[in-house]
């Protein structure tokens, strides 16, 4: 927000002047042949129910642990694991989207080292997979 003494945009000694409040992104020059450039990125923020294209890989993959999840001695991780891969194999077979939130809560759980699920290879791939997918 510019303040000024008068209509002509000058300030008080006569000079001009920029006043900002609060930006974000954006360039902001002043004075004789000044120049702005915006150099500034901007992600998008992500949302927990924002749906995510997933690659290919990625249900062939979450096929692949629920099949080496069977080896394992059933626990309630691993159930709670399989019930979360039998509806992202459901979604991502119908759609090819899953939603964010349902994604990151799956490579949290398998990204987690002290776990039965950490010494498939198999769940390492899902995980690499939606790390990329993720960002």
């Amino acid at each position: 927000m510019a303040t000024s003494s008068d209509d002509t945009g000058r300030g008080p000694s006569g000079q001009g002047h920029i006043a900002i409040g609060v930006m974000t992104g954006g360039a902001v020059a002043a004075g004789p042949a000044a120049r702005a450039v915006d150099a500034s990125t901007r992600a998008a923020t992500a949302r927990p129910g924002d749906l995510l294209d997933a690659p290919p890989e990625l249900l062939a993959a979450v096929r692949t642990l629920r099949e080496h999840l069977r080896t394992l001695t059933p626990t309630d991780e691993t159930a709670e694991v399989d019930e979360a891969l039998t509806t992202l194999e459901d979604e991502l077979d119908h759609t090819g989207r899953a939603a964010r939130g349902q994604l990151e809560w799956l490579a949290a759980r398998l990204n987690a080292g002290a776990t039965a699920l950490a010494g498939l290879a198999s769940a390492a791939a899902v995980a690499q997979t939606l790390s990329g997918l993720l960002g």
